[in-house]
């Protein structure tokens, strides 16, 4: 069995906009979540860390200081939503309407506008599935953002990509899939931050 530890990167203060392929920094607000987050994980055997090299994730390492070398892998980056990088909701459903019915429509068909297809993302979730199932490693801490998180849920699972909405990934928070040859059973979701802690 190879225990993964789903993290999401601290809070940004862009909360409630669209931020993907943006490179944003985290706030004091997420440092501080980390900051609290970090003795829970430091009390931990992790033995891989593998994690998304965008800077909020690079900024949520730091804070950790986990004594564990740490892999880049640029598949674990946030899905690019193009046009839609920065907005609310709300500006995009008064720019892009016809588009925002599409996305909600679900399916791999649809494209961000100037951004990355689901087709693509979902492509690279199985790639990084595919690579969590060969770990040599008793505990796996995955550092990165929540469409990734929702997605990878899903793979290992066994569910479709396109059920990941069903997962409201927290950020600055860990969920906990037990991975067996068969496959993952979810034993926590959005712990951390006053939440039960790992055992």
């Amino acid at each position: 069995m190879i225990r993964l530890i789903l993290l999401r990167h601290g809070r940004t203060g862009h909360s409630g906009r669209y931020i993907g392929a943006s490179d944003v920094l985290l706030s004091s607000e997420g440092k501080r979540q980390i900051l609290e987050l970090a003795p829970d994980l430091q009390n931990v055997s992790i033995d891989t860390i593998i994690a998304s090299p965008m800077l909020r994730c690079r900024q949520t390492l730091d804070l950790l200081r986990l004594n564990v070398p740490v892999q880049f892998d640029s598949d674990l980056r946030e899905i690019d939503f193009g046009r839609w990088e920065g907005q609310t909701i709300t500006e995009i459903t008064a720019n892009d309407p016809e588009q925002v019915r599409a996305w909600a429509a679900g399916g791999t068909d649809f494209c961000f506008p100037e951004g990355e297809s689901n087709a693509d993302f979902f492509a690279r979730m199985e790639r990084v599935k595919a690579r969590l199932f060969t770990l040599q490693s008793r505990t796996a801490l995955i550092v990165t953002h929540g469409g990734v998180i929702r997605s990878l849920i899903c793979g290992l699972l066994g569910l479709p990509h396109d059920r990941h909405l069903l997962f409201q990934v927290a950020k600055g928070h860990y969920s906990i899939i037990d991975l067996y040859s068969e496959g993952g059973v979810l034993t926590g979701f959005n712990l951390g931050g006053g939440n039960d802690r790992l055992s």
